[in-house]
């Protein structure tokens, strides 16, 4: 009688699947990682980044979009939100992004390559453009009426001053909070199934929303956020493809 090998199998396919995933989350936590030093490292003067951000803000009442000041003093007749929204702001954005890794990883492996990908693509382009244009966030333009809700309400992104400590507050242009928002919400609604996959989509609005009224971006912040996770996510889905084509001949 031959031994039953239907176990010891299984459980090598697991500890092979449990040493894979853990491999695939210590990229990430390195990724993530690496991006908060890379922004530390494109810190500029707040002279240059003040300088930008009167640029960007001009730009946007050229463009006609809605002033940030108006519509946060709007807001503010009711600061019942404003403590949500400041945590939202803290607390939301890495998570999020890592849950939805970690779904993508054990529940739709086919798309693992292209999500991590993207989010690597997204994380390069996003610490390029802090090195290549560093922008003060609204919260710290002088003159526009902003309120920076996270140092009046609490709690704050940031415990020290600007330009002090180890966080780069000039570092406002692209918003990956915007732009990993979208990548999360097209993730769920490209892999997931079922009517309510189309919910995912609330998810950057409400992020966007957040990030204009405490005043932490421009709507041109997200924007550029936007334009690098759909950028990233066509450069992943061509990686993709040209792979899928090498292995169908062989190659």
């Amino acid at each position: 009688m031959g031994m039953d090998t239907a176990g010891p199998r299984a459980a090598a396919w697991h500890r092979s699947r449990l040493v894979s995933g853990l491999g695939q989350a210590a990229l990430i936590v390195l990724l993530f990682y690496a991006y908060r030093v890379g922004r530390r490292l494109a810190e500029a003067g707040p002279a240059e980044a003040v300088r930008h951000a009167r640029s960007v803000w001009r730009a946007e009442r050229l463009l006609h979009l809605p002033n940030e000041a108006s519509l946060q003093h709007a807001a503010l007749h009711w600061d019942g939100w404003v403590r949500v929204a400041d945590v939202y702001y803290v607390t939301v954005h890495f998570p999020a992004t890592a849950v939805f890794l970690a779904w993508v990883w054990w529940r739709h492996r086919e798309g693992w390559p292209r999500v991590r990908a993207a989010i690597i693509l997204s994380t390069a382009l996003a610490l390029a453009g802090h090195f290549l244009y560093p922008l003060a966030p609204p919260r710290l333009l002088p003159g526009t009426g902003l309120v920076d809700l996270m140092n009046v309400y609490g709690p704050s992104a940031y415990a020290e001053a600007p330009g002090h400590g180890a966080s780069n507050q000039f570092a406002a242009m692209p918003s990956l909070h915007v732009g990993w928002a979208i990548l999360v919400a097209w993730g769920i609604i490209r892999y997931g199934a079922g009517r309510a996959r189309w919910a995912a989509m609330a998810y950057p609005v409400a992020t966007t929303s957040v990030v204009v009224l405490t005043a932490n971006h421009y709507w041109l912040d997200g924007v550029a956020g936007a334009i690098v996770v759909i950028v990233s996510v066509a450069l992943s889905g061509v990686g993709e493809r040209i792979v899928s084509r090498r292995g169908a001949q062989g190659i």
